[in-house]
């Protein structure tokens, strides 16, 4: 009787993947015929608009042609992959449908319902039989229930779709694995009564080892990341989240971290898939910055992983340039040199990076986020004296009219707080007039040092060339004296006679300053060598204290007005100023061969991760912005242009916290959107992240989850893990395997295992 019973419920389990196999190997061919159909079709040209504005012709054009072409890339893709799940689902007054889930974008194709697993009712495919979810569909929100799933791996050998492996689970069957569906119907195509009592043995045989019960892992044959069409319910409720999210995905190897960023990334980049509050802070996002399916940076550590990650975005779909996937390495070096004044190069960075030399002690590497927070301070403290001295100096001027100007900066600052940026934005109500007194004082003091070079070229009428031939011998290495930091920020470079004039009008400048602050002007600047020049070429250069007076007055309005460029751009100079005073009282740094002029990797993520951040303080500050108008600093728009939809990073914990946080920063301020993902027991840099706390030190609001099922390894190798994190005195994470997993490395198993792998090396 119960032989009977289990014979009924093997028949039974044959005909429900029988007709499972026919409706799914047919549904591929449907699908794959509509998509080559589809790509035969010519595209729309111009001739699509109903109306053509010359204005926006070229945009109208460009966005066309890419549609076209993420479509065209669609329709390849479900030619080669036309299903990756069948799910039958009931609503609530039990009404069945079932649903086939690509990857792709749908295509119609008869009476097929095709779904993106990116979209809505593909989050279907990631539930276990017998859940519910509620499924928000533009005629209103339905709850479905999951009554049957079969997860594909489509192949087509010889011309014939199949499916290597099917997963399949329903309600009171499975989950089970199909090696082969079309071997599935070739089984199935002899009667009972065509067989005798031997072939149906062997045909019951045949079946048995086509149907695994439970889960059967593959075998990667490569170094490369699982592909996992399906994710599993948590990972897809993860990637579903709003754009606008701040995630930490924390967990071990083999959990499916990085496959659920690439896939979160695919859903996020199309538009299609975006709800309606995404779609309108990537609407506002795009009119500043390039189009959101391009808007976004991911970062990596290594190479080679950038190379995997590229890899699972191809089987996404996804176009991944070179730009977009970085190294940290790579991509620090471009915005120090390329982007901001850091590095030494046309952008006017003065810094050398040196990677051999490390002036850094061994516990300022571990503690970089105490480190950055002490330079900071530093570094804001020095910015607020600066701009206090100079209202001061404007504030001592000999005209009642411009003395009153220094006297309301010098009130505006004492109510503001001491952020810099509030200290900004209150004294640039006064922009316009110190703009003038500026101006005006500047016209003044050019005229009067034009006189003794004028009286000069007349008596010496090779003086220009031969002073331009001597500036240029002088060394990038040679400062100008602190005074004459930041003159002339805004003037374009000169070359001959006219830099010659420069250089001449600069060293009087600060000469002048020099005899009235009663102090000489260093001989090694750029300055003192020039004077010296000229002394030495019997030049006599005039008393001078009285234009000093008002080019320091001058001086000072220029630098208030240029205090929002400066609180960026004066970033590495104020680092030099901290390392040398830090160094002094033995803190941060240990005595090395590192010069004045150069810095380490490390220090050059301190001195970015400061530029970036005032950048956005002030770009956040509506009331500073609007006082600026379209005197907004270039630097200011440089980091704009800087700022992505996305910023994702892989593998995180190999990050130092200020790295990560200067990923972090090239986020647009209107989606503020970061993901990352990584484990703390798997950090390979003594300097990257070690716990929760380093993440929110960067985001506050970060939403940290930890993902403990295992799909890589075997339960033993899971084991091994944790018992040699726990040995190291770490934190180790409780893994799990996925329910009712085959495991070809358990004990039954691992011999055949062995003695295949002997015969096939003979």
């Amino acid at each position: 009787m119960a032989t009977s019973a289990k014979e009924d419920e093997q028949s039974d389990r044959s005909v429900i993947l029988r007709d499972l196999a026919e409706d799914a190997l047919g549904t591929f061919e449907q699908i794959v015929s509509a998509a080559a159909s589809l790509i035969g079709q010519r595209p729309a040209g111009v001739d699509a608009f109903a109306g053509i504005n010359e204005l926006t012709a070229s945009r109208a054009v460009e966005n066309l042609g890419r549609v076209q072409g993420e479509l065209a890339s669609a329709y390849r893709h479900l030619r080669d992959e036309p299903a990756i799940a069948r799910v039958v689902v009931a609503d609530e007054n039990d009404r069945r449908e079932t649903l086939y889930i690509c990857r792709a974008t749908p295509v119609t194709c008869g009476g097929v319902q095709l779904c993106s697993n990116l979209g809505p009712k593909g989050r279907l495919a990631a539930l276990p039989v017998g859940d519910f979810a509620r499924i928000r569909l533009p005629s209103g929100a339905v709850d479905l229930e999951v009554v049957e799933k079969a997860v594909f791996k489509p192949t087509c050998p010889g011309g014939m779709w199949d499916s290597q492996p099917t997963v399949f689970q329903a309600e009171g069957h499975g989950p089970l694995t199909i090696v082969s569906l079309r071997e599935l119907l070739a089984a199935a195509g002899y009667a009972d009564d065509d067989l005798d009592a031997l072939e149906r043995q062997l045909a019951d045989d045949d079946e048995a080892v086509n149907v695994v019960e439970g889960l059967r892992r593959s075998v990667l044959t490569a170094m490369q990341l699982r592909d996992q069409p399906i994710l599993d319910q948590f990972q897809d409720e993860i990637f579903r989240l709003p754009l606008d999210s701040r995630l930490a995905i924390l967990g071990p190897p083999g959990t499916g971290k990085t496959t659920t960023l690439v896939r979160r990334l695919r859903q996020k980049v199309d538009f299609q898939f975006l709800s309606e509050e995404e779609q309108d802070l990537v609407e506002t996002a795009d009119a500043n910055g390039p189009p959101h399916n391009q808007s976004w940076l991911m970062f990596t550590p290594t190479e080679l992983l950038k190379q995997y990650v590229k890899e699972a975005f191809a089987r996404e779909g996804v176009p991944a340039p070179e730009q977009r996937i970085r190294t940290w390495s790579d991509h620090r070096r471009d915005l120090a040199r390329r982007s901001l004044p850091i590095l030494r190069s046309a952008t006017g960075g003065t810094l050398v990076i040196n990677e051999r030399v490390d002036p850094l002690q061994p516990a300022t590497i571990t503690d970089q986020i105490a480190w950055f927070e002490d330079f900071n301070a530093f570094s804001s403290a020095i910015f607020l004296e600066q701009i206090s001295a100079h209202a001061a100096a404007i504030g001592g001027s000999a005209d009642p009219t411009i003395a009153r100007i220094g006297s309301r900066v010098a009130g505006l600052l004492s109510s503001a707080s001491t952020r810099p940026v509030a200290a900004i934005a209150a004294v640039s109500a006064v922009f316009e007039e110190l703009r003038k007194t500026s101006s005006s004082l500047n016209d003044e003091i050019r005229q009067r040092l034009r006189r003794p070079l004028a009286r000069q070229v007349a008596a010496d009428p090779t003086l220009l060339d031969d002073l331009a031939r001597f500036i240029v011998t002088l060394s990038p290495d040679v400062e100008d004296d602190e005074d004459a930091e930041g003159d002339d920020e805004d003037e374009v470079p000169q070359q001959g006679r006219r830099a010659a004039q420069d250089a001449f009008l600069k060293a009087l400048r600060g000469r002048a300053v020099a005899e009235a602050r009663k102090r000489p002007v260093s001989r090694t600047s750029r300055n003192g060598r020039v004077l010296q020049w000229l002394t030495d070429r019997g030049m006599m250069l005039p008393e001078m204290a009285d234009i000093g007076e008002l080019v320091v007055v001058q001086r000072a309005a220029r630098r208030l007005v240029a205090s929002p460029t400066a609180f960026v751009r004066g970033v590495p100079a104020r680092y030099r100023t901290f390392r040398r005073a830090r160094l002094a009282v033995g803190r941060w740094y240990q005595e090395s061969d590192i010069a004045g002029g150069e810095v380490s990797p490390h220090e050059v993520d301190v001195i970015l991760l400061a530029m970036l951040r005032n950048a956005r303080d002030m770009l956040d500050d509506t009331n500073l912005m609007r006082r600026l108008g379209d005197r907004t600093p270039q630097i200011l728009s440089d980091v704009s242009r800087l700022q992505r939809n996305q910023i994702l990073v892989d593998e995180a914990t190999d990050f130092s916290p200020v790295q990560l946080a200067c990923m972090a920063a090239l986020a647009s301020p209107w989606t503020n959107s970061f993901f990352a993902c990584g484990d703390f027991n798997q950090r390979l840099t003594v300097w990257g992240a070690r716990s929760v706390d380093h993440l929110r030190w960067i985001f506050p609001d970060i939403d940290v989850r930890e993902i403990d099922v295992a799909y890589r390894q075997s339960r033993r190798l899971n084991e091994l893990a944790s018992a040699l994190a726990a040995k190291d005195g770490k934190a180790s994470t409780r893994m799990c395997q996925p329910a009712r997993k085959v495991d070809p490395l358990s004990a039954p198993n691992i011999d055949p295992l062995f003695r295949e792998f002997r015969r096939l090396s003979r």
